[in-house]
């Protein structure tokens, strides 16, 4: 019988590794090139687990007569126009995006409310039914929950993924989808399942997206192994009482 668990697993390892043998050759002087890798594994891990007619680049996107910020990641349908590339350095149109990603190190206190505010921002420019998250790989001791709960606050679903380090996992749902009065971000800490989790719901949000049918059973179980018994590991619920 297939271990779903372990496959999701493995890939918090696989990033952690690959991330760490960088590190071995970078020093603390060149933090800007160590970010940049980051981006670059991440891309890497996406690409393998994307389907055919979607590109993973990095850039902004334009919507109308505004622009966004520079995004790291920005995952995009390959059927509409691409107003400028050169090499993974993309402009796109708004209505290509499928997903766009905020790549850290860590989230540590000093820049979580503005971590999530430049992803809000972004987000609604963008203006659609995105993927919208914020991947950091190490979890800081550091990082404000006030401050980052105040910040989805006001997000309110723009921002809608984000793992802080491979633990920790906040996932918005709307009411519809938890059978609450209100939507809501949940916290979840289970241990090696941040990344996966996060990659699975960009892929399955990718999937409804595009063909706008559910996942197959089998799919299901791939992505999320621990569906029964994930209500167990959430530690917190932060409604969003004002949608």
């Amino acid at each position: 019988m297939p271990d779903y668990q372990a496959y999701q697993k493995s890939i918090s390892d696989e990033l952690i590794s690959i991330k760490d043998r960088v590190r071995y050759f970078i020093d603390n002087h060149h933090w800007a090139e160590d970010g940049r890798y980051k981006e670059i594994i991440l891309s890497h891990v996406l690409e393998k687990h994307l389907p055919k007619g979607v590109s993973i680049g990095t850039g902004f996107v334009v919507n109308n007569q505004k622009i966004t910020r520079q995004i790291d990641i920005i995952i995009y349908r390959n059927d509409f126009p691409i107003m400028f590339q050169q090499d993974n350095f993309v402009i796109v149109p708004a209505e290509s995006v499928l997903g766009i990603i905020e790549v850290k190190t860590n989230i540590h206190q000093n820049i979580v409310e503005e971590t999530i505010k430049n992803a809000t921002d972004n987000g609604k420019i963008i203006d659609g039914k995105i993927f919208n998250g914020i991947f950091s790989f190490e979890e800081s001791n550091s990082w404000n929950r006030d401050k980052a709960k105040n910040s989805l606050i006001s997000s309110n679903g723009t921002v809608n993924h984000i793992c802080f380090g491979p633990n920790i996992f906040i996932k918005y749902w709307k009411k519809e989808e938890y059978n609450q009065e209100y939507d809501l971000y949940s916290i979840y800490e289970i241990e090696k399942y941040s990344f996966g989790y996060f990659i699975s719901n960009l892929i399955e949000h990718i999937h409804n997206q595009l063909w706008q049918y559910k996942l197959s059973k089998t799919m299901y179980r791939l992505f999320y192994p621990i569906e029964k018994t994930k209500e167990a590991f959430k530690k917190e619920e932060i409604p969003i009482t004002n949608s």
